[in-house]
């Protein structure tokens, strides 16, 4: 800024005892008397936004379920893809489904519910989904001395909460990095034989798992 109160933009190429040369334009260079400058200030950029617009956003993830169960610590793998619609204000809400294991292969479908507070490139963010999962394969059971022919597994109640961080990488992509709780419930029906008539057992199972996600989000 000099002392006339105008302002001259561009890079220092040369700071001598008494002059500046400015280049404003490559190639072109301005040479400034110092006894002209009132103040050099460094040229702020606007921080860059997240275009938290409103509007339509895909979502796909990955993510690791670990848990224990008699046996041990076990993880697997779940995949998921949900759509949805965000409000201005950070707000978004869809539906999305997957395919993923707790035992058997399971498509969970669900609403989802997401908040991202701040309109800026780093920003944090929680969820909250609840739907339902299908299981789509049986898993047999084998008691010993009640002999059985077959069984049926069936899905159950599913819940999800977490946190976590979007990054907002390009314009209106983000990568989110996120860590949760996840709750589902599997019930497997065995049919059983006993010499006096039929009975069903059946084995509910309730599935508590830590969630890591890994996603990308395109609006």
């Amino acid at each position: 800024e000099l002392h006339d109160g105008s302002r001259v933009s561009g890079t220092i190429v040369r700071d001598s005892s008494g002059y500046l040369d400015i280049n404003v334009i490559t190639p072109l260079t301005i040479r400034i008397g110092k006894s002209q400058v009132s103040s050099i200030e460094e040229l702020r950029y606007p921080v860059k936004k997240n275009q938290k617009t409103e509007g339509y956003y895909i979502r796909l993830s990955t993510g690791i379920l670990s848990g224990k169960n008699e046996s041990g610590g076990l993880s697997s793998l779940s995949l998921h893809f949900s759509n949805g619609y965000q409000l201005r204000n950070g707000l978004g809400f869809g539906i999305g489904s997957g395919i993923e294991y707790m035992g058997v292969a399971m498509v969970p479908l669900y609403a989802d519910l997401r908040y991202t507070p701040f309109n800026s490139r780093v920003s944090p963010y929680a969820w909250l989904k609840s739907g339902y999962g299908f299981a789509t394969s049986d898993q047999a059971l084998v008691y010993e001395f009640n002999p059985a022919t077959g069984s049926k597994t069936k899905g159950g109640f599913l819940f999800s909460t977490g946190a976590g961080i979007s990054l907002f990488t390009w314009q209106r992509t983000a990568m989110n990095m996120g860590i949760g709780y996840r709750y589902q419930k599997i019930t497997i029906s065995q049919d059983q034989y006993w010499w006096v008539g039929t009975a069903i057992r059946e084995t509910v199972t309730h599935f508590n798992r830590l969630e890591v996600q890994l996603a990308f989000v395109f609006r």
